[in-house]
Parts: C-alpha cells; sequence; structure tokens
C-alpha cells in the first residue's frame, strides 16, 4: 500500500491501537494528530487543531463525563 511518509505502520497502524484502547472518534483523532504531526512538517498547525478538537470534546461530551467546570482558552467556564 502506497502511503504518505508520516504514516508509519512498522509497528501496527494507528487505527488497529486506537480500537485495541476502545478510543471513540474524538480521541482517536487527537491521539492520530499528536502522533503524526512531527512527521507530517505541519507540527505547530496540527497541535493547534488538536487543542481545538480537544476544546470541542470537552464542549460536546460534558454532560456524558459529569464534567462541572473546565478551563476553555484560559478562563474557566462553568456548567
Amino acid at each position: 500500500m502506497n502511503t504518505p511518509e508520516h504514516y508509519d505502520n512498522s509497528e501496527g497502524s494507528i487505527y488497529l491501537f486506537c480500537d485495541n484502547q476502545k478510543l471513540n472518534a474524538y480521541e482517536f483523532d487527537m491521539i492520530k494528530r499528536i502522533v503524526r504531526c512531527r512527521r507530517k512538517g505541519n507540527w505547530l498547525e496540527d497541535l493547534k487543531k488538536t487543542k481545538e478538537l480537544i476544546d470541542l470534546y470537552i464542549t460536546e461530551q460534558k454532560d456524558k463525563f459529569n464534567v462541572k467546570q473546565v478551563m476553555l482558552n484560559g478562563e474557566i467556564c462553568k456548567f
């Protein structure tokens, strides 16, 4: 299979790892971005996207995990 350089599957795919860890879609995307950011060549851009994704995950899933307050963008947000 022809894959970009930042896809290093020499120890198994990121998909297999995430499946074994039973990660949801948010967690999978965060892990994928962090693992590949140094090799992909867009380190800062990819980390900024990951930070945005983490904030989205918190906002959309806070009730599922019974979260009452978090810090988003340097400010404490109460729910």
